[in-house]
């Protein structure tokens, strides 16, 4: 705590000190005034300031007279210039390296201000460093930019929308459901078996979320992967950075910006339920005799009456073939020399393809609706301090039915979608109607409907699940401050700035539970005068529904206060600093704990020196210092540098290839560390207090003594947790820049990982397993991105694409040694697949009798037949072994192409994943693992072992009446191939001739089609690869259709 204050402290003393330097007079020069006075009277004297878009001096800015470089002069670190000219009808010719060179016809006027423009294809793209930016070709670090115009696709998360987009990043979509869309994102693959594997997501230099966050309020987003692109962030940052910058005001007339767009989706890849009449037929064969007899299968098949012989799909009833939604953005953005500004909202509308039931007041669909707002001002005080104000929001307003988010049977069902599917698979396609008739009037006219009651214990009626439930509603919101200034310092030393940055973050979670259980029936039979079923009454239901609700909330304070320096020396040598005192205060309102509740408070320091000579030779070395409530104070602090060295041959006097007309050679390496303890725990090195090993109770009539004891022993030699990291890259470009080509290898050495001991016995009399530094991990691999850029005449024609290769190996972890080694997890990718061969299935008796015993249950013929591992003709858990890849694919990759011609553009992108296992089981695929009459079951059930068709590579083995031990053991036939191709978008555009838009008071206007995820080529054909789903149980990404235009005014 006193840290904490003694730093606040520090960064308000030292911005008062660099506001009040703006209030000092410093000395002229009256030499420099006597000079100017004499050269007037023979020449006009020219005065003026160069700035960039955002209203930022320029600096070093070349300023020509009538281009004659005798006559020219470069600004000064205030973006001034003066120049001189005896002619009238002079030209100023202002030239920058990145900016587009400008031409200025004089008048009668004697200062200009001049705004300059960046030149993309000369600058090399500018990048988003660590707490900074830099010239593409400047940068040593391992450092990927994003095209934004690539993720402008209906997308509620940004995450999601990054797929497949940039080099090095892993990230799967295993859901499509409204509002728990997020998916899974990693930075080169799992570096560690600990507490966290995911990188660190900063918003203008604020750790903040991303996934909601609209593509309309971002201006660049940057991956940072190395130790030495990371090392500023300290320890927060050792599984990478995602920096995104977001809008800021342009020095220029106002101008906005906004767009409208619709779309239509459905969901493919949904998995394909058995009929009825088949169901009957697989039940009595599993069951061994016929409980359903053929007539009253021909009755199903026929349709004869679904009240008495119910044939349900219960993913017909539940999901509807077509949704819709909506996404709109206005911006306007402007300013000028003093104060620029932009703001932005935006709204986007997601409905689910769950079915409404028409006599309800409420829907019972998934409505979602976020609203985004955003201001971003920037305000130049003086010439020397600007001050940006920055207000971010956003709303997630969200309706769903009463389901989801709680555990049935142990099982944890976390969304409604993911309820709705267990209720589905649980039922079977004879389990119950829809719907009974309850109530009759007039003429037999049906007046009251009630929702079928299944016939098995445990069940229910997914229907009335849906849409008997009631409904929740949710609101989240998001609010995002900060207040960042600078101050310009070259007084003291040129080239040396101040920036102070101040933000405060509030974040709440509120959800309304308006839900109840619906009455169900059954049928008793038949009126035999009225021929009207008779019905009655089985669960008796809610008459209203019942209120409750839950709430959470949490704020984080941050403040840096950074020192920057950048100074070019004579013409070759650039030298630049960087000091940065960085702190967080997070805490949670509503913790489940006293230790939770209280602040997570973070301090760091970072350091940074760069040099480059001629542009040609760069080296850059980082430092970070922080601490950790963590671990006791002899370990508290930990220190992590990193080195970095680039080599820009293509700048070399010598070099004169006209083939390859960029080439730069990188590298780096450096330390990185974690404090994450599993589960979120906090201070390891302190033991807690429980109730002990229980208590104690005596006498006839119990009396109760509870007891004391340790409930967390606390390991006094808990330390960080470190990893060695080393990058090589090579980055060319080819033909005059039409050929682009990144390389990199990557290394890292993950030890003394934190983690949860496993292996103590229960002997010890532990409550709960200690803590320790107990793990060692290599992750390596590399990553590719190249690029295509050509005009041809009026046709342009772009391709890209990015590939990435990972692999992982536990080089050691807390793991008992076992006699076969290759059963141990130590020496195997993370996630690594285990389990028996399958060889097939057993043919006959005599192919049983022939074979290695097998130690898990009865065997007969139609039963999976595993291969002997270890030889010892006995087939066991001892024959386990890796099988398949990781749950985590080793290959990602995404390509496209866009061509442009005469206002039209066609973009394609796909994108995929190899390498890849998961699991296989649960209810529905493994028929009738509940018994019979139990479950629903696949259409791929048909494809089935049997004794008029004993097929041994027959997908399914013989089915059994419950789960057979044998055939489902973990093995190759309980995991699947997870590798696919996806189409992921589709685009055509045309924009309107500007001429023709501005008769109707637009400068611009575009109309557009996108088509995402249109299209899946896998070797899994049951369900969508990408949920890791074992059973399918998962909903599925949609495919959306999207219409809309965009302006500009």
């Amino acid at each position: 705590m006193k840290k904490i204050k003694i730093f606040y402290f520090l960064i308000g003393l030292l911005t008062f000190f660099v506001l009040s330097v703006n209030a000092r007079d410093f000395p002229i020069n009256k030499e420099d005034i006597k000079r100017d006075e004499i050269l007037q009277e023979t020449r006009k004297k020219i005065n003026g300031r160069v700035l960039d878009i955002n209203g930022e001096p320029l600096m070093g800015v070349n300023v020509a007279v009538d281009g004659i470089s005798k006559k020219a002069t470069i600004t000064d670190v205030d973006g001034l210039f003066t120049v001189y000219t005896t002619k009238e009808n002079s030209t100023l010719k202002f030239s920058y390296i990145g900016f587009k060179t400008l031409t200025v016809k004089l008048t009668n006027k004697t200062y200009y201000s001049v705004t300059m423009e960046e030149n993309v294809n000369q600058l090399q793209e500018t990048v988003v460093v660590g707490m900074g930016s830099q010239r593409k070709a400047s940068v040593i670090g391992a450092v990927s930019s994003v095209q934004l115009d690539e993720l402008r696709v209906p997308q509620r998360s940004l995450t999601a929308a990054l797929n497949g987009h940039v080099a090095g990043t892993t990230i799967i979509q295993s859901s499509g459901e409204p509002g728990y869309d997020e998916p899974s994102f990693w930075i080169r693959g799992i570096s560690s078996f600990g507490a966290n594997n995911n990188p660190l997501i900063l918003v203008d230099g604020v750790e903040r979320d991303m996934s909601n966050l609209s593509i309309e309020e971002i201006a660049s987003i940057s991956i940072l992967k190395d130790a030495s692109a990371t090392a500023v962030y300290g320890v927060r940052a050792a599984n990478g950075v995602v920096l995104i910058t977001t809008k800021q005001g342009i020095a220029q007339k106002p101008v906005i910006e906004g767009k409208v767009e619709y779309n239509i989706s459905d969901l493919p890849q949904m998995p394909k339920l058995l009929d009825g009449a088949n169901y009957a037929e697989l039940y009595n064969e599993a069951f061994g005799s016929e409980n359903y007899s053929q007539e009253y299968i021909r009755n199903l098949k026929s349709n004869v009456n679904r009240f008495l012989y119910p044939n349900v799909d219960w993913f017909n009833q539940i999901f509807k073939k077509w949704s819709n939604g909506t996404n709109a953005a206005i911006s306007i953005r402007g300013g000028g020399e003093r104060a620029r500004y932009f703001i932005n909202m935006d709204y986007l509308g997601d409905n689910g393809n769950l079915r409404d039931y028409e006599t309800n007041d409420y829907d019972s669909n998934i409505h979602l609706h976020r609203y985004n707002f955003r201001s971003n001002l920037d305000i130049t005080v003086t010439k020397s301090t600007t001050i940006n104000l920055e207000i971010g929001a956003n709303l997630t307003d969200m309706h769903e039915p009463g389901v989801g988010n709680e555990s049935i049977y142990s099982t944890y069902l976390r969304s409604p979608a993911e309820e709705l599917f267990y209720w589905a698979y649980l039922s079977s396609p004879l389990s119950c109607p829809v719907q009974l008739p309850i109530e009759y009037g007039e003429n037999g006219v049906v007046t009251k409907w009630g929702w079928g009651a299944p016939s098995q214990v445990g069940e229910k009626n997914p229907m009335e699940r849906l849409m008997g439930s009631g409904y929740n509603s949710r609101f989240n919101t998001e609010v995002m401050t900060q207040l960042v200034l600078t101050q310009d310092l070259s007084f003291l030393t040129k080239g040396l700035n101040f920036k102070g940055f101040f933000s405060f973050d509030s974040n709440s979670y509120n959800t309304q539970f308006r839900q109840k259980t619906s009455s169900t029936y059954s049928v008793g039979g038949i009126d035999d005068e009225t021929g009207q079923l008779i019905t009655k009454e089985v669960d008796k239901g809610d008459e209203f529904l019942n209120y409750s609700h839950a709430s959470s909330s949490n704020r984080a304070i941050e403040a840096k206060a950074q020192l920057n320096y950048d100074r070019l020396f004579g013409k070759y040598h650039r030298v630049g600093g960087m000091v940065m005192l960085y702190g967080r205060d997070y805490v949670d309102a509503t913790a489940s704990s006293t230790m939770l509740s209280l602040p997570y408070r973070k301090l760091g320091i970072a350091f940074r020196g760069t040099y480059s000579y001629r542009d040609t030779y760069f080296a850059e070395f980082n430092l970070g210092h922080n601490g950790s409530e963590n671990f006791p104070k002899h370990h508290r602090f930990g220190w992590f540098p990193a080195f970095a060295a680039g080599y820009l041959i293509s700048d070399e006097p010598f070099w004169k290839s006209k083939a390859v007309s960029f080439l730069k050679l990188r590298g780096s390496v450096g330390l990185v560390g974690s404090d994450a303890l599993p589960s979120g725990y906090r201070y390891g090195y302190l033991s807690t207090w429980g109730s002990g090993l229980g208590g104690y109770s005596w006498g006839y009539n119990p009396s109760s003594v509870s007891g004391v004891g340790e409930a967390q022993i606390g390991n006094a030699d808990l330390t960080w947790e470190k990893g060695l990291k080393t990058d090589v890259g090579i980055e060319a470009k080819f033909l005059k820049d039409m050929i682009s080509l990144d390389l990199d290898y990557f290394h890292e050495r993950r030890y003394d990982i934190l983690i949860q001991r496993r292996s103590l016995p229960a002997t010890a009399g532990l409550n709960t397993q200690p803590f320790a530094n107990m793990g060692k991990m290599r992750n390596e691999g590399f990553e590719a991105t190249a690029g295509f850029n050509k005009k041809f005449r009026d046709l342009v024609v772009k391709l890209s694409g990015n590939i990435t290769y990972t692999k992982n190996k536990i080089l050691a972890m807390d793991e008992p040694k076992t006699e076969w080694a290759y059963r141990m997890r130590t020496g195997q990718r993370y996630g690594q697949q285990f389990g028996l061969t399958a060889l097939g299935l057993f043919k006959d008796e005599e192919d049983i009798k022939n074979s290695p015993q097998q130690m898990f249950g009865e065997v007969r013929p139609g039963d999976v037949k595993y291969k002997d591992w270890n030889g010892d003709n006995v087939i066991n858990e001892e024959d386990e072994h890796p099988i398949g890849y990781s749950n985590i694919p080793d290959w990602v990759y995404g390509f496209g192409a866009q061509l442009m011609w005469h206002g039209f553009d066609v973009g394609v992108f796909f994108r995929g994943q190899a390498h890849v296992s998961y699991d296989l089981g649960g209810d529905t695929f493994i028929p009738f693992s509940q018994g019979v009459g139990k479950g629903n079951l696949f259409e791929k059930a048909l494809d089935r072992w049997t004794e008029d068709n004993p097929n041994p590579n027959a997908f399914y083995p013989r089915l059994s009446n419950g789960k057979s031990a044998n055939n489902w053991q973990p093995s190759t036939r309980t995991i699947y191939d997870g590798s696919f191709l996806r189409l992921s978008n589709m685009e055509i555009g045309y924009a309107i001739p500007r001429k023709l838009v501005q008769k109707w008071g637009l400068q611009g206007l575009r109309i557009y089609f996108i088509g995402t995820n249109l299209a899946l080529i896998s070797k899994w054909k049951l369900w969508d690869p990408e949920t890791r789903s074992p059973n399918g149980s998962k909903y599925p990404n949609p495919r959306k259709l999207s219409f809309g235009f965009r302006f500009t005014i």
